[in-house]
């Protein structure tokens, strides 16, 4: 499929749509084995990011399903089963992890085009978040999205001349976002620090 001229796309029709792997239970798609892998869950998504210093292991089977079940660099994720919607891209350099059962796994058809960055950033949008809001079920416990629902999600797609450019733009913001949180919190230690050795000081000195 062409995106030249730019249009309004459903999700569905540029990105396949799933839901993670049950881990526990009766219907759970993966049993325990001995292949080890890292599970990515919702709580694991922060400030729209993957933590994956936060990951934990499994240990489960090793077979076509599970295997299918792998996350992609730059897969999407949206939180399917939680008060919170969240959204995280996957990372380039993911290796041997799956989603669990609270995530939708987003992949774009054409991840190389740079719709995986567009599609993130529309859905961490407040315009993105509103329409996907649209589509939660409320439940009695936790609230859900099912991949279907998600699926139907209206996008507007940029020109694939620009998906390119725009998947650079997304980059750079990102990594200046985090270089500048990075310089904040350094910023307030080392305020901290100073404020709390001044006032040491003139104790000891007292």
């Amino acid at each position: 499929m062409c995106y030249t001229e730019g249009m309004i796309q459903r999700i569905g029709d540029i990105a396949y749509v799933s839901q993670g792997i049950a881990v526990s239970g009766r219907g759970a798609g993966a049993r325990p084995g001995d292949w080890e892998v890292r599970l990515a869950e919702s709580a694991d998504i922060s400030d729209d990011r993957l933590e994956f210093d936060g990951l934990k292991t499994i240990s489960i089977q090793h077979n076509a399903r599970t295997e299918r079940h792998l996350l992609r660099p730059y897969d999407v994720l949206v939180t399917g089963r939680s008060r919170t919607l969240k959204m995280a891209l996957v990372p380039p350099a993911v290796s041997r992890t799956v989603a669990s059962v609270t995530l939708l796994v987003v992949r774009p058809r054409f991840p190389e085009s740079g719709m995986s960055h567009w599609l993130w950033y529309f859905l961490t949008s407040s315009i993105g978040r509103s329409a996907v809001q649209r589509q939660i079920r409320p439940g009695m416990m936790i609230p859900t999205l099912p991949a279907s629902s998600l699926a139907e999600v209206a996008v507007p797609v940029p020109p694939d001349t620009e998906l390119h450019r725009l998947a650079e733009f997304t980059e750079a913001s990102e990594s200046a976002y985090q270089a500048s949180l990075r310089a904040a919190r350094l910023r307030r230690e080392l305020l901290r620090d100073s404020l709390i050795e001044e006032i040491a000081g003139k104790l000891r000195a007292e």
